[in-house]
């Protein structure tokens, strides 16, 4: 796994072995950050709540973003994440929580941390992004016009939010993309 394009591209990333996480493909990664890139600025702040290799995060990086917190609960997961972090030369522009979603967002809401960029890529079976992001915007974690990026195994129509403006929405194979841009304050 590389990353795909911006400042780190062609950087090699190491991936989770086992069954436990599902790395994005390369092609659907692309494709999720081309429809992204045109909202992204160097200003921004974001969280993988779901980090696996931190992948997404780190090409997030690579496009601009100032700086991105990488969750996972999974010990594997945080070193490899941690090795892929010290790869990009820039470890100051990641956060790395070794803690579930659940104990992230209490501790955002406690720090009062708020976000540009909500990436979700949740295990499928759970079907969490619908309920994550409704705890987000009640917690008030995103800044308004924050971007939400999720990855499912389902079409998210049903699921879409009045207060979520519907950015793109992609289906490759047995992955659905879409990006919301929350519209609240």
């Amino acid at each position: 796994m590389r990353v795909i394009a911006g400042k780190m591209r062609g950087l090699a990333l190491k991936t989770i072995t086992g069954r436990t996480t599902r790395p994005t493909s390369a092609k659907v990664k692309e494709a999720m950050f081309d429809m992204l890139n045109p909202y992204l600025s160097p200003s921004m702040v974001g969280v993988d709540l779901f980090a696996g290799s931190g992948a997404l995060g780190i090409e997030a990086v690579s496009r601009g973003l100032a700086q991105v917190y990488l969750i996972d609960k999974n010990r594997a997961a945080i070193k490899v994440i941690k090795s892929n972090v010290q790869k990009t030369r820039e470890p100051e522009r990641f956060t790395i929580w070794p803690v579930s979603y659940q104990q992230a967002m209490r501790q955002f809401e406690q720090q009062q941390i708020q976000f540009d960029l909500l990436l979700l890529d949740p295990p499928y079976l759970q079907h969490l992004n619908p309920a994550i992001v409704q705890a987000f915007i009640e917690q008030k974690l995103l800044r308004p016009q924050a971007l939400i990026l999720l990855e499912t195994d389902y079409s998210l129509q049903a699921e879409r939010r009045d207060d979520c403006l519907l950015i793109a929405a992609k289906q490759y194979g047995q992955t659905y993309i879409e990006i919301w841009q929350y519209q609240g304050e």
